[in-house]
């Protein structure tokens, strides 16, 4: 794992950016059951991005909300179970700040959520939030794996993204092998109805028993 990460920031960048993620978590709060396409095999279907530039022309910062992944393919690909954020320059803008982020709601029996990174950026996280968008879990600085077996029925988000500071715009994140794990003791709908019909079925036999013995 690979992280160079820049504590010094612009003010101007930081507060941009913090409008922005703002924004961002507005836009998600409409959780899903559980994360979806959580290995990327369907791009980046299910997941939302933000990204703030430089305008050069206009000598403005800006910022797109939502965005059209195909409209940033500079700054968004996917591979094989993984996701890749890059920072990017081009006559026009300077796009400086990446951002991905999905909302979901912890299902029940779910024990841990894991995930591997690599990173190299001037700024980068990768975090687990609440629907305050409150820290539970940043994966760069606690660990690859988050105990998550409180939150059943909470809405939460997984948020990735990185800034770039000094102005060479090689910046990069991937993230990989999101996996959400059940507990060891979880019975799934099916293995329960399963279960509840052996039952059902002792019940009568023994109850056919106690008829013959009469």
């Amino acid at each position: 794992m690979n992280l160079f990460l820049k504590p010094k920031q612009s003010a101007l960048k930081t507060a941009f950016a913090s409008f922005f993620i703002a924004g961002g978590l507005v836009l998600s709060s409409a959780a899903s059951a559980a994360v979806i396409n959580a290995n990327f095999a369907d791009g980046l279907n299910g997941w939302s991005g933000d990204v703030n530039y430089y305008n050069v022309t206009d000598d403005i910062e800006e910022s797109v909300f939502d965005v059209n992944f195909s409209d940033f393919s500079d700054n968004y690909s996917t591979d094989a179970n993984s996701v890749t954020l890059n920072t990017s320059v081009d006559f026009a803008s300077e796009f400086w700040g990446i951002y991905l982020f999905q909302a979901f709601i912890v299902q029940d029996n779910t024990s841990l959520i894991s995930l591997a990174f690599d990173a190299i950026a001037d700024s980068a996280y990768v975090t687990l939030v609440d629907d305050n968008g409150d820290l539970l879990h940043d994966f760069m600085l606690d660990g690859l794996s988050a105990d998550i077996s409180a939150l059943a029925g909470a809405s939460v988000a997984l948020e990735f993204g990185i800034e770039d500071f000094n102005y060479d715009y090689d910046d990069y994140l991937t993230v990989s092998n999101i996996s959400i794990s059940r507990s060891a003791n979880a019975v799934s709908a099916p293995g329960a109805f399963a279960l509840f019909l052996l039952g059902l079925l002792a019940i009568r036999q023994t109850s056919a028993s106690r008829k013959l013995a009469f």
